[in-house]
């Protein structure tokens, strides 16, 4: 006590800025002078270093008990523990293990009594501030190999602790109990020379073993038996002592987040506590490592969800099951009625509400039995014997032997007789029970070097107004229809198609893209509580409701259609189709500017329109670049290179349906100048009557690449109607564009037109693969289309004409087209301009002059008898023939013409020719 009144009344003391120097300066005896035990440069002047405990009669229990302590267990040889802890389990187990090895147990209140009674002898410490007491800090952090410190304990008596066993106060239990706490308990529960001391030893945990769990005694009392010097075991206990008191401090801080005043959602910085609770076998894909950690902050005590799921049987759960078991929950959960939905990677695959929760079952899976097969069921109603029989039971619609196999069932809860019914199903089956999610949860997603947050999604039928904006208002049964689909399109994100009749489902499709999943819209369609057909991931609403009513045929009529986002377009779009095919309402959240064509289109048709201003998107995901807006009617596409710092850039870059566009970033090797551009039609081929038009400006110095992911097919036509794709190009000052897509594939009867224009300037560079194909050989067609034209112009300044050509293949009446065309099945066209090319152009007409003068030695030379088609007057027909010539001012242009007996023979000679390319390129065109 007259040690600390004299640290107390010292009117200046300096010390080192290090910790523990400024606790071992605050401990010496009587010093009024400044005095320092580091170097002495780097000083700490204080005016005051009045303690808080100012009635230090107060501590004159404990004050006793600490004078009393041992000398220096350093300098003696004799080993101390201190002990204080708020959960107390095995705590017996541990201190008799110490007692064993000879350590003498210094510790507090509760945690001394109990080890009294356990038969441990202890060194009580009594007093509210005895944790905080510079004789605890003072012998848990003193560096024993620092002669200083050990000086300092000498001299003031002070024992050093070789183990620190300490957890806090139940802060956590405390704020989270039933009803609740009140602003001054939950301050009284902040734990702080619990903390103190954990962060002391921790830092220390060279000399000082900290343990904070009590899984952790038995391999602690192991390893002082050893007399074990391992420093990774000793920095492991230490990253667990602080990680400890992390999540103590995030969740005291959290907690008083929400007493503040205003509650705002969002704070300005916080922390979220996570406890693994599994390592899993893989991640996503088997070559990634993963694990699968439980949120312990306070905001999810109790409030439901999978990672808090009970499993009750079955093999242990895979990165991959967690994601569609929380899709499958969180989906089922929607549903006030009892409801089945089965889920395959994340997406719904069949939903169905019924009283009779067996027959919602049955329908559910009949939705698509073969997606079903492998999937996860989800119930909202307990599992009883009865449902636990039928899922162990029933047998594919697909064949009706089979028996269904599920990785996942999840349910609110299961009687104690369907528990063990179901459990005779697999016993790798998991068996999940689930508390339902609470509402007003953050939900929080990760992107690059940040996160995401927003309020969860939590809004229902019943939170919105589906106002009918129609002449006709919907009927009792449509607005229920509409609000069943409303509910599912909220839980589709990724590619699929769910019908169902009236009391029934039908077949589907679920599609997965690799290891993305993109939603970009969805469309769901319901009668009596069962979807009816649903398509999603496609880039366009049109595409999503055609597959939607492929599936649901004739049962749409009268039926309800959800949409997930407004319809941009009415008349000849998306909301004319679904009108001409007989639904009955469509509800959607409006927003467009061409909301009133929406409107009129089902007036004119008689169907209800209801919007509910909330759209229910879910985010995308994708390494592609993707842009769908609204744009002018006259441009399907449009793309502008230009020089950003340097670099050659996509500026502006749209597309609507039906052509997209790809921008990948990784084709070419960095360093390399280029933007590369795929363009592909959905459905992967041109239906009748499409127009696509496309604009692409490269700005000066730039480079591009222009090409597709596949052959360009031209489906059967519909009568005369004509697919038409035009491309206006203009390519500035000494910039570079590169043509080279796969070949067009025209179907029986199809009927396609192409027009090019190309717009240069005298010092711009082209390259341009222009070539079709006879046909689908699988099936026996051979240049069996109706029409084919294609246009290609090339034009200098003030559309001064360079380059004109045109390729016309048209049936007639005297002679088929695969009459005229004979056994070739391929044509091209390569065009070459500009000084960049000038090399190239050399080294192709003289690679074209030598392969064709070869074709003609051998053709010469097999002038005898033949009975080959191909072999007319003695001569024989090359199976390759490539001619070359120059066009324009001083030639500057090369134009080979190509006609093949194979589509790959024409593959190859491109890549054989442009193989230059590949350093202004990064690769090869047709690598």
């Amino acid at each position: 006590i007259d040690m600390l009144s004299s640290a107390a009344t010292a009117t200046a003391t300096s010390v080192s800025a290090r910790s523990g120097d400024i606790l071992y300066g605050y401990l010496r005896r009587k010093t009024v002078a400044p005095f320092r035990f580091a170097q002495p440069k780097q000083q700490v002047y204080c005016k005051s270093l009045r303690p808080s405990f100012v009635a230090v009669r107060a501590m004159s229990e404990s004050q006793t008990a600490l004078k009393n302590q041992p000398q220096s267990s350093a300098s003696s040889g004799k080993k101390q523990a201190l002990i204080s802890l708020s959960d107390k389990k095995d705590l017996a187990t541990l201190g008799n293990g110490l007692q064993e090895l000879g350590y003498t147990i210094v510790s507090t209140g509760g945690t001394a009594s109990t080890l009294e009674n356990a038969g441990v002898s202890v060194t009580k410490l009594d007093g509210r501030v005895k944790t905080l007491h510079p004789n605890i800090h003072g012998g848990i952090l003193a560096r024993r190999d620092v002669e200083h410190h050990m000086e300092a304990l000498n001299e003031h008596g002070i024992g050093t602790f070789d183990v620190v066993v300490v957890n806090l106060y139940p802060f956590y239990n405390k704020v989270t109990a039933p009803g609740g706490i009140s602003f001054e308990d939950g301050i009284e529960n902040i734990d702080i020379g619990g903390p103190a001391m954990i962060r002391a030893a921790a830092k220390n945990h060279k000399d000082v073993l900290i343990v904070v769990d009590s899984e952790d005694y038995q391999a602690v009392l192991e390893y002082l038996k050893g007399g074990q010097s391992d420093q990774q075991f000793r920095r492991k206990l230490a990253w667990k002592a602080f990680q400890h008191v992390a999540a103590y401090d995030s969740a005291v801080s959290e907690w008083l987040w929400k007493q503040t005043e205003g509650k705002e959602k969002f704070p300005p910085s916080f922390t979220v506590p996570l406890s693994l609770k599994s390592s899993l076998r893989y991640g996503e894909n088997p070559h990634q490592k993963a694990a699968f950690y439980v949120d312990k902050s306070l905001a999810e005590v109790n409030a439901g969800g999978i990672a808090t799921a009970i499993q009750h049987h079955g093999k242990e759960m895979s990165y991959n099951n967690y994601l569609d078991a929380d899709a499958a929950w969180n989906c089922v959960s929607e549903f006030e009625n009892p409801t089945c939905v089965v889920v395959k990677h994340t997406n719904p695959c069949g939903v169905a509400s019924r009283d009779d929760i067996l027959e919602a079952y049955r329908l559910a899976v009949k939705a698509d039995p073969v997606s079903a097969f492998g999937g996860i069921v989800a119930f909202n109603v307990e599992v009883d014997e009865v449902l636990a029989r039928e899922l162990r039971e029933f047998r594919s619609p697909t064949d009706g032997e089979t028996r269904m196999f599920y990785e996942i069932v999840v349910a609110p809860k299961y009687t104690a007789k369907g528990l063990e019914v179901l459990k005779g199903k697999s016993k790798t089956l998991r068996i999940l029970e689930a508390k339902k999610n609470d509402q007003g949860k953050l939900s929080l997603r990760q992107v690059g070097g940040g996160w995401l947050a927003q309020d969860s999604d939590d809004i229902t039928p019943e939170d919105i107004s589906f106002k009918a904006v129609s002449d006709k208002t919907p009927t009792e049964s449509e607005l229920a229809d509409a609000k069943f689909a409303w509910l599912c399109v909220k839980h589709v994100k990724s590619n699929a198609i769910v019908i169902a009749k009236v009391g029934s489902l039908s077949s589907s499709l679920s599609i997965r893209l690799g290891s993305f999943m993109i939603l970009i819209l969805g469309l769901f369609m319901v009668k009596n509580n069962c979807m009816l057909g649903m398509g999603s991931g496609q880039p366009n609403r049109v595409e999503s409701l055609r597959l939607a009513f492929k599936k649901a045929g004739e049962e749409a009529k009268g039926a309800a259609l959800a949409s997930d986002a407004f319809f941009p377009f009415a008349w000849k779009d998306a909301v004319e189709e679904a009108c001409e095919k007989g639904i009955g309402a469509i509800a959607e959240p409006g927003g467009s500017i061409r909301d009133q064509d929406a409107i009129d289109c089902c007036n004119k048709y008689g169907v209800s329109l209801l919007f509910t201003n909330s759209t229910q998107i879910k985010t995308r995901e994708s390494t592609t670049v993707e842009r769908e807006r609204e744009r002018p009617e006259m441009a399907t596409g449009k793309v502008v290179v230009e020089k950003i710092r340097g670099r050659s850039t996509a500026t502006s870059c749209f597309s609507k349906y039906p052509l997209k566009f790809i921008l990948p970033t990784k084709v070419a090797p960095v360093g390399t100048d280029v933007v590369w551009i795929y363009s592909i039609t959905y459905g992967g081929g041109i239906v009748s009557g499409d127009s696509i038009s496309c604009e692409f400006t490269i700005g000066d110095g730039c480079t591009a690449v222009l090409t597709t992911q596949s052959s360009t097919k031209v489906y059967k036509a519909i009568g005369s109607k004509c697919s038409e794709q035009t491309l206006e190009a203009r390519i500035g000052s000494e910039s570079l564009l590169v043509v080279v897509p796969d070949p067009v594939t025209c179907f029986s009867t199809a009927r396609y037109y192409q027009k090019q224009n190309f717009r240069l300037l005298s010092d711009s560079n082209l390259v341009l693969v222009d070539w079709i194909t006879s046909g689908r050989h699988a099936n026996g067609e051979k240049w069996d289309f109706e029409f084919y034209k294609s246009i290609n112009n090339v034009y200098l300044e003030d559309d001064k004409p360079l380059f004109l050509d045109t390729v016309l293949l048209e049936k007639r009446n005297i002679q088929s087209i695969a009459e005229r065309m004979q056994d070739y099945h391929a044509i091209a066209m390569v065009i070459l301009f500009g000084p960049k090319l000038r090399e190239l152009q050399k080294q192709v007409q003289e690679n074209v002059k030598n392969m064709m003068s070869e074709q003609l030695q051998i053709s010469y030379s097999s002038r005898r008898h033949n009975p080959d088609s191909r072999v007319r007057n003695g001569f024989m027909k090359p199976e390759f023939i490539a001619s070359c010539s120059t066009f324009g001012p001083e030639g500057k242009g090369v134009v080979v013409r190509i006609a093949s007996d194979s589509t790959e023979s024409v593959y190859n000679f491109l890549r054989q020719q442009l193989g230059d390319l590949e350093p202004l390129l990064g690769q090869s065109p047709y690598a």
